[in-house]
C-alpha cells in the first residue's frame, strides 16, 4: 500500500517512477540502469535485502545519487546509520504527505544543483585542457620564431623568461628531450660566439 501511495505521489510531482517489491529487485534495477538513477527511495526494512544494501548499491552506481530512506519509529538507529553511510534524508512512517512533498521539492533543487555542478566541472576540465594546449602551442611558436628571426646581440630579461617557459614545457612532458635541446641550442646560439 505504501509503495502504491508513493508511486502516485511521485508521479503527480512529475517524477518517472520505477518500483521494486524487494531489495534484490531494487538492486538489480539499479545495476542495469543507464543512465543511473538520480533519486532512490528505499525502506530500511524490506523482504530480502535491506534498505542499507539498496543504499550502497545506489551510491556505487552513482555517487551523486540522492537516496531518501523511509523508516518506522522502531528503526531510528538503522536510519541514523543510513545517514552516516550517505543517505540524503529520512522520512518517518507513517508518511505525512505534505512534509514529504516539501522534501521532494528540496531534492529536486539538490538534483538540479548537482547536475549544474557536474556540468561546470566538465567545462572547467575542458577549459584547462584548452589552456594547456594553447601554452604548448605558444611555446612551440616561440621556438620557431627564434629559429626564423634570432634576437639581438645579448639576452634581455624577457629572453630568460622564454627560456624558462621552454624548460617548463619540457618538465611537463610537452616537449621531448630532443625538441627541448634543439630549441635551447638555437635560443642560446644567438648570444654565444
Amino acid at each position: 500500500m505504501l509503495l502504491e501511495t508513493l508511486q502516485g505521489v511521485l508521479s503527480v510531482e512529475g517524477f518517472t517512477v520505477t518500483c521494486a517489491g524487494s531489495g534484490e529487485e531494487a538492486e538489480a534495477i539499479l545495476r542495469k540502469a543507464a543512465p543511473p538513477y538520480q533519486l532512490v527511495l528505499t525502506d530500511l526494512v524490506m523482504p530480502g535485502r535491506t534498505g542499507m544494501h539498496v543504499l550502497r548499491t545506489a551510491l556505487d552506481q552513482n555517487p551523486s545519487c540522492t537516496v531518501l530512506v523511509l523508516s518506522g519509529y522502531g528503526t531510528l538507529k538503522q536510519a541514523t546509520e543510513a545517514m552516516d553511510k550517505g543517505a540524503y534524508g529520512l522520512v518517518s512512517k507513517p508518511l505525512q504527505l505534505e512534509a514529504f512533498r516539501q522534501t521532494l521539492r528540496r531534492i529536486v533543487e539538490r538534483i538540479n544543483l548537482i547536475a549544474e555542478r557536474d556540468a561546470l566541472k566538465a567545462k572547467v576540465r575542458e577549459l584547462a585542457k584548452r589552456v594547456e594546449a594553447m601554452e604548448t602551442l605558444q611555446g612551440r611558436m616561440e621556438m620557431l620564431a627564434q629559429v626564423i628571426a634570432p634576437g639581438p646581440a645579448g639576452p634581455e630579461p624577457r629572453d630568460f623568461r622564454r627560456l624558462q617557459e621552454l624548460a617548463d614545457l619540457h618538465s611537463r612532458g610537452k616537449l621531448t628531450d630532443e625538441e627541448f635541446e634543439s630549441a635551447k641550442k638555437t635560443f642560446l646560439s644567438q648570444w654565444l660566439p
